[in-house]
């Protein structure tokens, strides 16, 4: 069976499942969400909104067994039509001092589709991380990743920690296509590649109730390879409301 086929019964599940948390009204089930706003949302390295400011938001229900399910939205200005709404289902616990997170995700964009875009942008990944001490790895895949571009695997180191109420996290992630047409035909890439890395460092305190964080992000794909100045390294601030 195709990964669609099974992440699409997966997420149709998990939507049972929040309705079915919902009415039970049960201690066994938590609900937990926030609203942002972000000078640039930025995805693996590549801005999404076309170097502006975006607006996010997420809610996530979780049962006491480990399974979640989570929407997660933003605005977007890349083209791909203004909004992105992905789906999440997974499991998350711990194995002594180890959490691990597993899943199905499916990236949505309402506004476009294969008929105004030229390629079906809607995808689906898994993805699987351990974590220790501040330490996380992780790794995801995509049978067909964005704009029809057969296979990508994504994996990825961070790390976190906290200094004087202050938190600071690091990450860096290395993005794998198949082959350079298919970085172009997902990125819109001009240059020989076919992988590329990102980064992030950032820190984080709350303030008043709100989450602050200070970021610089980026990647190491040349401003001549991508149009828009959309990949080169910048400072992002967020503001955060968990609720």
């Amino acid at each position: 069976m195709k990964l669609t086929k099974i992440s699409t019964a997966v997420l149709s599940a998990s939507l049972l499942f929040v309705a079915a948390a919902a009415n039970a009204a049960d201690e066994a089930v938590t609900t937990a969400g926030g609203v942002a706003f972000t000078s640039d949302y930025l995805f693996r390295g590549i801005s999404q909104s076309s170097n502006n400011a975006a607006v996010q938001g997420t809610l996530t229900v979780n049962h006491e067994s480990g399974l979640y399910y989570t929407l997660w939205g933003s605005s977007i200005a890349n083209g791909s039509g203004g909004l992105e709404l992905d789906t999440l289902i997974g499991f998350a616990g711990k194995a002594g001092e180890v959490g691990y997170d597993v899943g199905v995700m499916r990236y949505n964009y309402p506004g476009m589709n294969k008929g105004n875009y030229g390629f079906e942008p809607d995808y689906n990944e898994v993805y699987g991380s351990v974590s220790f001490k501040g330490m996380k790895f992780g790794l995801n895949y995509s049978p067909d990743y964005f704009a029809e571009s057969d296979q990508f695997v994504y994996v990825y180191g961070a790390y976190s920690t906290e200094v004087a109420g202050v938190g600071l996290s690091a990450s860096l992630g290395m993005n794998m296509f198949d082959d350079n047409a298919m970085m172009s035909q997902a990125l819109g890439y001009a240059g020989t590649d076919d992988s590329y890395i990102d980064y992030k460092v950032a820190a984080s305190k709350s303030v008043k109730g709100l989450g602050v964080e200070l970021a610089y992000i980026g990647s190491d794909i040349d401003d001549s390879d991508l149009a828009g100045n959309i990949s080169t390294g910048r400072a992002v601030l967020t503001v955060s409301k968990s609720f």
